[in-house]
């Protein structure tokens, strides 16, 4: 699966090459924390997706790329290749824990503790490259 670069612009070059799955919370019955790299340009940063399924008929989602630095790339990196099981969102190992905190109203923290830049879309790119 691949996505529109933001930063060269280059469709289906933006791809997920690391990724966790953290415990759900009050709004979310998933959230997938990424790390997304571009194979035409040097561009890293991070994407979160979040399903609503809250017993609706139809799935609604939320897929934001967030600019940050490579350092906070190379962060959130290390401890997802720390974790022995990062599609199971019930592991109780350090990057779970750290990554997927919540507040006391039982919502996920989200990046709140990474300086984040613009944010961008990760959607799918369907059609012809632009000219």
């Amino acid at each position: 699966m691949s996505f529109r670069c933001p930063q060269c612009k280059t469709n289906n070059t933006l791809e997920i090459i690391q990724s966790i799955e953290l415990p759900p919370d009050r709004r979310c019955d998933e959230i997938s924390l990424q790390v997304v790299a571009c194979s035409a340009c040097t561009f890293r940063g991070l994407a979160v997706y979040e399903e609503f399924l809250n017993g609706a008929e139809t799935d609604l989602w939320k897929h934001v790329g967030y600019w940050v630095s490579r350092d906070a790339v190379e962060s959130v990196l290390q401890a997802m290749r720390s974790c022995p099981d990062p599609h199971n969102p019930r592991c109780d190992c350090p990057a779970h824990t750290s990554l997927g905190q919540q507040d006391v109203y039982g919502i996920w923290r989200g990046l709140l503790e990474i300086e984040r830049g613009h944010t961008f879309s990760m959607r799918l790119y369907h059609g012809p490259d632009p000219q």
